[in-house]
């Protein structure tokens, strides 16, 4: 992982424990089931949040293809494919059981970097 992306995600830890301290200084208590993108109070992020403000942003842009924050995950599934990361490895990473679910990103993304095509026509 580059050091910008561990950077970004070391200051999302260290907001959550000062959530942490600030929720345990009150009567109530902060939800410390180990979320990394969580709410103040512990509690994760909603997907319906997610896919709200995502839609908020798409709207800003020139960007007309409807799109889910699910996409997110099929990136990333690519990325590690590109990045030559083994099916095993990319399988654990994503909880996938069957290989054929893996299989069927993997392959579409290994053949259009075997075409000689870049990331924008995947």
């Amino acid at each position: 992982m580059e050091q910008s992306v561990m950077d970004m995600l070391r200051k999302v830890v260290q907001e959550n424990d000062k959530h942490k301290m600030q929720y345990r200084t009150l009567i109530e208590d902060y939800h410390d089931k180990g979320f990394v993108f969580a709410r103040a109070n512990g509690f994760p992020i909603v997907t319906k949040t997610i896919l709200t403000r995502m839609n908020r942003l798409m709207r800003k842009t020139s960007i007309k293809k409807y799109a889910t924050p699910h996409i997110f995950r099929h990136t990333h599934i690519s990325m590690l494919a590109e990045a030559g990361v083994d099916i095993a490895t990319i399988m654990k990473r994503v909880g996938h059981e069957d290989i054929d679910t893996t299989m069927q990103i993997y392959t579409h993304v290994t053949d259009k970097n075997e075409k000689g095509c870049n990331r924008k026509d995947i």
